[in-house]
């Protein structure tokens, strides 16, 4: 069975988006801690068998890793995706000249999810996704949260863990610090 591993860079008080009006634009807070993450990040994508991500965040990777080239985009590019959404809307995804290596899931998505889980040997990453995340979360399919926390304060912006519906306990398993920009990483297992 694969393990669903969240995967997500967050302010100090649980932002993962620029401010309000310009949440695209988390880079002004987060590319200190990113830049000095960037090869344990490396490594952790490398290593997936899987990414997991809902509509938002696959419009941004798929309108910009297909079209680069490098380890970073071997890693997003090779490997199996899904699009994990609801929206009616969405009805076929593509990858550039990578489209064999996604797959929509919609409709019941959480089952599907499941039963993704179930086939997939190895890890499966969720990047950002924070409705998928939290989703996952309630339905306790999430198995890690691997969150990069930078030494900021935002007055406004997404909270990354918004709707979640009753208590989850978690276990430390890593933390490192970076120490250029003070960012810290920290692993938790969600125990079940």
């Amino acid at each position: 069975m694969g393990k669903i591993i969240t995967n997500v860079s967050s302010t100090l008080n649980g932002i993962f988006t620029g401010p309000t009006g310009e949440e695209d634009n988390m880079v002004s807070w987060a590319l200190p801690g990113i830049m000095d993450a960037t090869d344990d990040g490396l490594v952790f994508f490398q290593k997936a068998d899987a990414i997991l991500m809902g509509r938002v965040t696959y419009e941004g990777f798929a309108s910009y890793w297909p079209f680069h080239e490098g380890e970073w985009a071997d890693a997003m590019n090779k490997t199996q995706k899904f699009v994990a959404t609801n929206n009616s809307e969405l009805t076929e995804v593509h990858w550039g000249d990578y489209d064999g290596t996604i797959r929509l899931l919609n409709d019941d998505v959480m089952s599907k999810i499941k039963e993704l889980k179930e086939q997939i040997k190895g890890d499966i990453i969720v990047p950002a996704s924070a409705g998928l995340v939290q989703g996952l979360i309630n339905a306790g399919l999430l198995d890690e949260l691997r969150i990069i926390i930078h030494p900021v304060l935002m007055g406004s912006g997404k909270h990354y863990f918004d709707n979640i519906h009753t208590r989850h306990d978690m276990k430390l398993i890593e933390t490192k610090l970076y120490e250029k920009s003070g960012s810290m990483l920290m692993r938790y297992e969600i125990v079940k």
